[in-house]
């Protein structure tokens, strides 16, 4: 289903949202959902300026807000993908075995086009034709597709159906209203329905506080992850200026799809978890949903804590990695702007940097209390007179340097 409805002004807030819609099998079983923007909750059509733009925030709220395995369980999800999208090989780094990659009506068979399509074919993913009507040009499309949708509120090319359904092709029959129409469409051949006479799409609400750093910032990062020498540090500290990207790679890794049984609490693990190919798609996502930035006074509050925890816990004997996410995270919500019951019930950090975080047990919480007194000039004997100064430094030339 293609987005519903297009606007002459582009969005201008974060307070997009997402809608899903199920698609049943003929037995009325729940199998799928489709992807559907929304540019705020109260909005029950797409409201869409940009298509990419538009396709990319619905990707980062499921895949890398909520979650696949929340939103939609092990159930196939179906995602709209315009012509910009299939031929940017940065965008194919989805779960390819949940993703139904839509090709929209109005995509011309160019040749880029149809190159783009053995390329995510050869990455796994189903593709299915959305809103089909047969022409000269989208008969090149057929021999990729998997699924081809029809909406029933036109016309339906009985003979087409018919030809397509003896080739093996899945047909799924798109706004179906009433259980009559479900009755005829099944007769012909369909076997996936989509429509009112199941459910109405529900908007997801969400809470994430979607705040971002530079562009600049953000295209250094997809330059090093395309590096021919990928260096986990350097990304790693471009990571960790973008705290919305920070909060995305650390939802993803502990996700259950990644197969995450004890949470992980170091970026270098999270990153090696995710891998390249999904780290780059992640960053380019990201980068279309074109966020409003963050504070950079409250990044780097954020930051000169964290380099601080990072520089004492070797003296104290604690994890480095551990000490800076602990740190760092401790003062995500202010950084966000959100609530700490929030943050604590989205994001997995481990016990021990939660119990840290959250209630400063243990060595870990220690530190970070000592690091609190520290910033209101209350420094631990243990603590050297420049830790503050040099944390800050290091914060300040991060946020910065190279990131304008």
């Amino acid at each position: 289903m293609k987005n519903e409805c297009h606007l002459p002004q582009k969005a201008n807030t974060n307070e997009y949202t997402i809608a899903i819609q199920p698609i049943v099998d003929a037995q009325l079983r729940h199998v799928a959902d489709e992807l559907l923007y929304r540019a705020n909750e109260t909005n029950q059509t797409a409201n869409v300026f940009d298509n990419v733009q538009a396709t990319a925030r619905a990707c980062a709220i499921a895949v890398y807000e909520i979650g696949l395995d929340k939103l939609c369980g092990t159930r196939q999800l179906f995602i709209n993908a315009s012509a910009d999208w299939l031929t940017n090989p940065d965008l194919t780094g989805l779960p390819s075995q949940q993703i139904v990659i839509e090709v929209l009506e109005d995509t011309s068979p160019t040749k880029e086009v149809i190159d783009a399509l053995h390329y995510i074919k050869s990455q796994g993913y189903k593709l299915a034709l959305d809103d089909f009507i047969l022409d000269e040009h989208n008969h090149a499309f057929l021999p990729f597709c998997d699924i081809v949708k029809f909406d029933i509120s036109n016309d339906l090319p009985k003979k087409l159906i018919k030809k397509l359904h003896k080739e093996g092709i899945t047909l799924l029959a798109e706004r179906v209203e009433t259980q009559e129409e479900f009755k005829q469409c099944k007769a012909l051949g369909f076997t996936l329905f989509q429509g009112y006479f199941y459910e109405r799409p529900k908007t997801q609400l969400t809470q994430t506080a979607r705040l971002s750093t530079s562009r600049a910032n953000q295209m250094q990062l997809l330059s090093a992850l395309y590096s021919d020498n990928v260096r986990l540090s350097e990304i790693s500290t471009l990571v960790a200026r973008d705290p919305y990207l920070l909060s995305a790679i650390f939802k993803r890794a502990n996700s259950a799809e990644k197969g995450s049984r004890r949470p992980t609490t170091k970026l270098i693990d999270c990153l090696h978890i995710i891998g390249l190919r999904e780290l780059r798609t992640l960053v380019t996502i990201v980068m279309l949903a074109d966020n409003s930035p963050v504070s950079k006074l409250n990044l780097i509050k954020g930051l000169t804590r964290a380099f601080a925890c990072k520089m004492m816990a070797d003296q104290r004997r604690l994890d480095e990695q551990e000490s800076f996410i602990a740190g760092l995270f401790s003062l995500m919500p202010t950084i966000l702007g959100i609530s700490a019951e929030l943050m604590k019930n989205e994001i997995r950090l481990g016990r021990f940097i939660e119990d840290a975080i959250n209630q400063r047990i243990g060595s870990l919480g220690k530190l970070l209390n000592d690091v609190e007194a520290a910033e209101s000039q209350f420094s631990p004997l243990d603590f050297p007179s420049d830790v503050m100064l040099q944390a800050a430094s290091k914060a300040r030339s991060l946020v910065y340097t190279d990131a304008s």
